[in-house]
């Protein structure tokens, strides 16, 4: 929206803070989670290592050739079962081991041949007995008694919830018994909670510190941005005239800073002052321009001035009626037109188009209408009139300027046209019928090439009711769309649509619209001028009041 200060409704600074949040939660969440999987698998070594310690200390405290033995219930008395029981127990309480104990597989049966008991089971006498079916025996009990491989498992059964090893042990005999020790998973969930809660303590507060520093150097950032935006924006606000004040804390940015941000502000500082003298040029341009347009403007009142503009012109005579326009591709132009009687009984009429455009054309063609009013005035042939003008407008002619001129002098008793060509474009003949002709061209040189050049005088006649369309190329060679040209054939065809009545001003304005219509939105390219002159016969001309 023109001249309204856009809403930001996400500046800079929160966007910045949003992604620091961002990356400083991930980063935070990341390190908690590595942190808390390093406690654990240390934790978990650690406990693994202990249970690997208590079998090896369980195949000691068993005695040699105790498994080789058992061969059903009956293989080890009810007194060395207790006793080695008690063993295990002791060794289990005093290391923090909830069971340890040996099973032996017996065709698909696991069953328990050795195995500790707590201080509760024992008090109320439900200690495990010898050769007790597991039949809750986990898969990985099962693998390691048939590969022979020990293993670590986590697993629930009827005694509780545990972390286990199985040490599979074979005898001299080749049966295998298994070594196993239980550690309550209870006492490990609290070991990682603990770690857990310790990584996210460690966590909050790496996160509490990266925002802190985040945050200050954030705004360490933005806050110049700032205001650099609000000092520009200021500029727009006061015509771009700088405040002394914000200069100085411009100027001090720059020089604080010695980063990008105090670059800018150092360029800011410089565009200003560049500005400012910009400003100042385009000031006194735009003033001088100012009165390069009103001395043209002023020029194009005066060359339209020294035309003949009231029509129609001769109001008192029935006889003849004329019409003109002149439109300028410039504000000042080198197309000419000019009509006035010589005598009651002859009309002298002249068409010219000036080499080149603007001023130096409009002084050009000043003198050349100038120059044939005073000669017409004087009396002679068209083509002694075109020699005399021609001797003139070549005499110093240091700008090298030429016109083409047609000019003639009809007579109004007879309708007879007398008329010399200097290069230019030859005019159309409307009829009084409708039809169109063109009149033929004569050979002859523009004015103010060379002095000593003569000029052919030629005659055609008009009848009554026909009419003769002078124009300038601006009209023949009027550029379109695709830079095709109007042409004198379209020429031929407006001036037949044109011929509604007999009227000048609707055959030369017809004309000049047909043109326009054509051209449409491209810039006019040349000056156009169109002069038309009726001749309505011998009719009587009704006198002055």
């Amino acid at each position: 929206m023109d001249g309204a200060q856009r809403v930001r409704r996400f500046g800079l600074k929160p966007q910045l803070l949003l992604l620091l949040f961002v990356l400083n939660l991930v980063s935070a969440t990341v390190y908690t989670a590595v942190l808390y999987g390093t406690d654990r698998n240390e934790i978990l070594t650690g406990i693994d290592g202990k249970l690997q310690t208590a079998t090896n200390a369980v195949r000691e405290i068993i005695p040699d050739g105790y498994h080789r033995r058992i061969r059903d219930a009956n293989s080890v008395t009810p007194a060395e079962y207790k006793q080695i029981q008690q063993h295990l127990s002791r060794f289990g309480n005093a290391s923090g081991l909830m069971y340890v104990y040996t099973y032996m597989k017996f065709g698909d049966d696991i069953r328990t041949v050795a195995t500790s008991a707590t201080d509760d089971e024992i008090a109320r006498g439900t200690q495990t007995k010898f050769f007790t079916l597991y039949d809750t025996a986990p898969d990985k009990l099962y693998r390691s008694f048939a590969d022979g491989r020990i293993r670590f498992d986590e697993y629930s059964d009827s005694f509780g919830r545990f972390r286990s090893i199985y040490m599979p042990v074979k005898s001299p005999d080749g049966r295998v018994h298994v070594i196993g020790a239980d550690i309550d998973l209870t006492w490990l969930d609290e070991r990682l909670h603990k770690a857990l809660v310790k990584s996210i303590a460690i966590g909050i507060a790496l996160f509490a510190l990266s925002m802190a520093v985040g945050w200050f150097l954030v705004s360490r950032i933005v806050e110049p941005l700032v205001r650099l935006t609000t000092f520009t924006r200021n500029m727009e606000t006061r015509s771009f005239q700088p405040d002394e004040d914000e200069m100085d804390a411009m100027r001090r940015i720059s020089r604080d800073r010695g980063d990008e941000v105090g670059s800018l502000a150092e360029a800011m500082a410089g565009m200003i002052a560049r500005l400012q003298r910009y400003l100042i040029e385009v000031e006194e341009a735009t003033a001088a321009r100012e009165r390069v347009e009103g001395e043209l403007s002023a020029a194009r009142d005066i060359q339209i001035g020294m035309l003949p503009r009231k029509f129609p012109p001769f109001p008192d005579r029935r006889d003849l009626d004329v019409f003109a326009l002149l439109e300028p591709a410039k504000q000042v132009g080198g197309d000419l037109y000019d009509y006035f009687l010589i005598d009651r009984n002859r009309l002298f009429f002249v068409v010219g188009d000036v080499s080149g455009k603007g001023v130096p054309a409009a002084l050009f063609m000043a003198m050349t209408t100038t120059l044939f009013k005073a000669h017409a005035m004087s009396g002679g042939s068209t083509g002694r009139i075109m020699e005399r003008v021609n001797a003139e407008l070549s005499r110093d002619n240091a700008a090298e300027m030429f016109v083409t001129i047609f000019a003639g002098i009809l007579d109004l008793r007879s309708g007879e046209v007398e008329y010399s060509d200097g290069g230019h474009e030859a005019p159309f003949i409307v009829r009084a019928d409708g039809s169109v002709e063109r009149l033929a061209k004569h050979q002859g040189m523009a004015l103010g090439v060379f002095e000593d050049v003569p000029f052919r005088t030629g005659h055609f006649d008009l009848r009554e009711g026909d009419a003769l369309v002078l124009f300038t190329d601006g009209v023949s060679e009027a550029t379109g769309a695709n830079d095709e040209l109007f042409t004198t054939a379209r020429i031929a065809d407006a001036l037949a649509s044109a011929r509604a009545e007999f009227s000048a001003r609707l055959i030369s304005e017809g004309l000049a619209q047909s043109v326009r219509g054509f051209v449409g939105a491209v810039p006019q390219s040349d000056d156009i001028a169109i002069l038309t002159v009726c001749y309505e016969g011998t009719r009587e001309t009704v006198s002055p009041a």
